[in-house]
């Protein structure tokens, strides 16, 4: 389903998908995405994937109207952080885990640019656990930024 732009809107504006899941990371992928749209007059989807961690089969661990309501909570978060940017930010909610939904969002609004941020984790972890930045680089066929978690910016600055 491609959702067409609201009456108004240019349809060949710039548009950014954000995963944001209110962690130190995605705030600073919000930070990012928001300061991209406004150099670019474009717009951005905040997104948050629902889904949940599963077990092995397949159960969610956490009931899902619980992960909804928090990814509500977490939309509503994000909006308000970016109200002053003057960029126009939609938020949008998924039902399904996150590299998979934020590529669907990505699909159905013709996004130019998904922008994630990290966790901090290392590498390690990362492979052991699954990294939604890993995936998205790796599954995507729209470029894909990835943005540091603010401790991992003032180490590498210093």
């Amino acid at each position: 389903m491609v959702v067409g732009c609201p009456d108004g809107e240019d349809e060949m504006s710039f548009t950014i998908v954000v995963g944001y899941d209110g962690s130190p990371g995605a705030t600073a992928a919000l930070d990012e995405a928001i300061d991209l749209a406004r150099r670019v007059s474009g717009k951005v989807t905040v997104a948050n994937a629902y889904g949940g961690p599963r077990t092995y089969a397949g159960v969610p661990l956490t009931p899902r109207s619980a992960l909804k309501e928090l990814g509500e909570k977490v939309l509503n978060d994000a909006i308000e952080h970016g109200r002053q940017s003057g960029v126009p930010l939609e938020p949008v909610l998924v039902n399904d885990s996150v590299a998979p939904g934020l590529l669907e969002v990505a699909h159905e609004r013709d996004a130019d640019l998904i922008v994630v941020g990290t966790h901090g984790e290392s590498q390690l972890s990362g492979m052991l656990l699954g990294s939604t930045a890993y995936r998205l680089v790796h599954l995507s066929t729209r470029p894909v930024m990835v943005v540091p978690a603010p401790k991992e910016r003032v180490q590498r600055a210093a």
